[in-house]
């Protein structure tokens, strides 16, 4: 009885605890109370599961249930495009396969593969029309005759205008009276205008003008201005390099034409040709300093360099400011023209025009002088990162004393004629050099002197003394043995 009644009271005290424990809530319920991001978040995820595992079907009513709930949802678009895609792609695989399996390997049955094609109008019309070969008929070359003065009266007034086909029709009414220089001068104002004009030339006028200039250079004959309109042709027609040589030899011969060869050099180095005749040249020596003078703020610059494949057009890029470029001028006979053109992150690019050596082994000495304007930049950095494993690497400041207020020592310190030589070897630095504030620079050299040869470091000058006293020292007497007394 005891035993009944304590199971009784058992089983009674657990059908209580179930009955009065909070019934067990239900998946769905705890989904309905996430937020709408947190809902779909969820069966985003569960959708892609369902696609990994090949279970299109169900992927897309799950992307279409995102879709019912957020109808913009242009994820839950793409998942049911793939997903349809991909039930095609195993659709026509299947079916392929069944084609394989009963046609031995083939798509189609071998004996149906070209007899089961047959001509159709649902197809269309074709005609086959045979047409006999045409011999190629060359254009008409377009022959001007001998203009009279009417005609070259009526083609200025009309190249007026300034349209650069008239100019070009102009130029070749010159030419048909064998007038060369006003047909070349047109030529060149119609080119500028229009280079299209260069494909209208029939009658071969820049060619012929080219081949009698090159049978004068090669007897020798050809003078500068020759050379000067060869270089230009040479220019426009593409051989560039040949054009560069011919206008740098007409400024060896005849230095007037300094100005006209320097304007077309200008606009030559603004033209993306100058990549195809400027290669990098093998630098030996590189040095730059900053001096404040009278005159103004100046960055000498001296490179010893061999040009490769016999350029000579060459450029280096420098750590200054293309606006506070003032301007560039050279200041050896190694350099003859020098431009500043924009450079790469903020830097400016010299470019530099060399003249001809027909040495077999040279070398040029470039000098230039670069004018600072102070008002442009508040300072300036003597860096040269490009060239930061060169030995012969030198950045120096060269000024009073006074001056170097926040300029620390360098590599290379002296003193000539009250100036301080203050160089810094930039391989040491890994190309950066001192950093120079204009504020500091308040009194400038007043004296003359050589700036080129301050900036000689002291490893690269020779020691005259030292030498002197050598050779002296090898130049002993001989000694006699008479005048020695060893107790004989």
């Amino acid at each position: 009885m005891k035993r009944s009644l304590l199971f009784a009271i058992i089983l009674a005290f657990g059908i209580g605890l179930v009955g009065f424990s909070p019934e067990t809530g239900s998946d769905f319920a705890e989904y309905k109370r996430l937020p709408m991001h947190k809902r779909i978040e969820r069966m985003q995820k569960s959708g892609e599961d369902l696609f990994l595992r090949r279970r299109y079907e169900d992927a897309i009513k799950v992307f279409e249930t995102i879709l019912a709930l957020r109808k913009t949802d242009l994820k839950a678009m793409l998942w049911i495009t793939k997903s349809k895609n991909e039930i095609v792609r195993e659709r026509n695989d299947a079916e392929k396969q069944a084609l394989y399996e009963k046609n031995d390997g083939y798509l189609i049955p071998k004996d149906k593969i070209y007899g089961n094609w047959k001509w159709d109008p649902s197809i269309g019309h074709f005609e086959v029309r045979y047409s006999e070969p045409k011999p190629y008929v060359p254009p008409v070359r377009k022959v001007r005759p001998k203009a009279t003065d009417s005609e070259i009266a009526a083609a200025l007034k009309k190249a007026k205008q300034g349209s650069g086909n008239d100019i070009f029709e102009l130029a070749m009414l010159y030419w048909s009276r064998k007038d060369r220089e006003n047909a070349l001068k047109h030529f060149h104002e119609a080119y500028k205008k229009n280079p299209e004009v260069l494909g209208f030339d029939d009658e071969m006028m820049l060619l012929t003008v080219i081949d009698e200039i090159d049978e004068k250079i090669m007897n020798s004959k050809a003078d500068a201005s020759d050379l000067y309109e060869a270089g230009r042709l040479h220019l426009i027609q593409g051989d560039r390099m040949t054009g560069v040589k011919y206008l740098t030899r007409a400024v060896a011969l005849d230095k007037k034409m300094l100005g006209n060869v320097s304007e077309i050099f200008a606009e030559f180095i603004d033209s993306p040709q100058t990549s195809l005749v400027s290669v990098l040249p093998e630098i030996y020596a590189f040095r730059q300093a900053f001096v404040h003078n009278k005159e103004g703020d100046f960055i000498y610059l001296y490179l010893n360099l061999v040009p490769r494949n016999e350029t000579q057009i060459i450029s280096i890029d420098l750590n200054t400011p293309l606006a506070a470029v003032k301007g560039i001028k050279s200041d050896s006979k190694d350099l003859l023209f020098a431009y500043s053109r924009p450079g790469l992150d903020e830097t400016t690019r010299f470019w530099f025009v060399l003249p001809e050596k027909k040495d077999d082994i040279f070398d040029y000495e470039i000098k230039a002088i670069i004018e600072i304007d102070r008002k442009k930049t508040e300072s300036l950095e003597l860096s040269n990162f490009a060239l930061n494993d060169l030995y012969d690497n030198w950045s120096f400041v060269i000024g009073p004393d006074v001056n170097f207020v926040s300029i620390g020592r360098g590599e290379n310190e002296s003193e000539k004629d009250g100036l301080r030589i203050t160089g810094f070897h930039l391989p040491i630095y890994q190309g950066r050099g001192p950093y120079i504030k204009f504020s500091d620079f308040t009194e400038p050299i007043t004296k003359k002197t050589d700036i080129w040869q301050l900036m000689t470091p002291k490893e690269y000058k020779l020691d005259t003394e030292s030498e002197e006293s050598e050779d002296a020292a090898s130049e002993v007497a001989p000694l006699d043995i008479n005048d020695l007394d060893i107790g004989l």
